[in-house]
């Protein structure tokens, strides 16, 4: 199962993460609107990961 995070950084820009236990791997980003971030997020993650937006 994968585990997708979303970030937002100070300039308001959103980073997506892949988490696994004790290691995190930046993805993608930066992309300007939060929505365009959790639809590439969730293509990633399929039927079996998940999202989570920090």
């Amino acid at each position: 199962m994968s585990l997708y995070q979303l970030n937002k950084d100070a300039s308001g820009k959103w980073h997506i993460s892949h988490v696994t236990p004790g290691w995190i791997t930046p993805v993608g980003g930066p992309y300007a609107k939060r929505k365009e971030a959790i639809t590439v997020a969730r293509l990633l993650a399929g039927r079996r990961g998940s999202v989570v937006i920090k």
